[in-house]
């Protein structure tokens, strides 16, 4: 494993200003809270945690290509391809505590670019925080990317997490609906297989009305982690995302301080 202590190039500095937004900027931030966002979502997911998140927290929020303010860019269909791109956005603002936070699809992205990062970088996000989708050893054979675009768009629609005035207007699903096959396309091909656990602490998230994820397909993630695993099965149908801000909120102050890195006193305001 190695580390890298030299300082990021420009390169590196401009990818995360494409591909991280951060909402709230904190001057000396004592942990970054990195989110990865569901099919077809961006950055804009994550924005209301900005104001939630605890003193000297930062949220960095992943803008993947083919939406939002990069509507133009084609997305990216392979995942490891993603994670080089990430793995160059990410670097250089993983220079202090972190930890990954993925719902759905976005799990599977923020697994394996934890991975990424231990193997290639020598970091390990404090703590990584998955919901609404299975763990990888139990990962369903369907491929929901390849769908007719009916059943597509319906099922894209039960998983919930789109605005229904996007879904309903034909002329903007023509633009989008290439980014929605690439992102499922992406957590559905693409997991490597790794036998060896990550060692970080994971909390899994789910609902119990969620129609495509059930209690086992959760429990699944303890495979992921040599390190401590958690449960929660919320009164939620598949998104859930105010109850992992519960979670992660919740749990972080203990996740920094089993890993030594215990936050210090609020700075003052101003």
């Amino acid at each position: 494993m190695t580390s890298t202590s030299q300082a990021p190039d420009l390169r590196m500095l401009l990818s995360a200003k494409r591909w991280i937004a951060r909402p709230q900027r904190v001057a000396d931030p004592e942990v970054r809270v990195f989110c990865f966002p569901h099919a077809g979502a961006g950055a804009a997911a994550f924005a209301p945690w900005a104001r939630r998140l605890l003193p000297g927290a930062e949220l960095c929020a992943v803008r993947y290509p083919g939406r939002e303010n990069r509507i133009d860019e084609p997305p990216f269909e392979d995942l490891q391809l993603l994670l080089d791109a990430l793995e160059q956005a990410v670097t250089p603002l993983a220079d202090r505590p972190f930890i990954f936070v993925g719902h759905c699809s976005g799990s599977i992205v923020a697994l394996e670019l934890a991975r990424r990062l231990g193997e290639r970088r020598g970091r390990l996000p404090a703590a990584l925080f998955v919901s609404s989708i299975a763990g990888p050893v139990r990962r369903s054979s369907e491929s929901i990317h390849l769908l007719p675009r009916g059943a597509f768009f319906e099922r894209v629609a039960q998983y919930g997490g789109i605005d229904e005035s996007v879904l309903g207007d034909p002329e903007i699903m023509d633009i989008f609906e290439p980014t929605l096959r690439a992102d499922f396309r992406v957590a559905e091909k693409g997991a490597s297989g790794h036998t060896a656990r990550l060692g970080t602490p994971i909390t899994a998230v789910g609902g119990a009305q969620d129609p495509f994820v059930t209690f086992e397909d959760l429990a699944a993630w303890r495979q992921e982690t040599s390190a401590a695993f958690s449960l929660h099965h919320v009164e939620a149908g598949h998104f859930v995302l105010d109850q992992v801000m519960e979670q992660m909120m919740a749990a972080l102050p203990g996740h920094l301080h089993q890993a030594g890195l215990d936050r210090h006193s609020p700075r003052p305001a101003g």
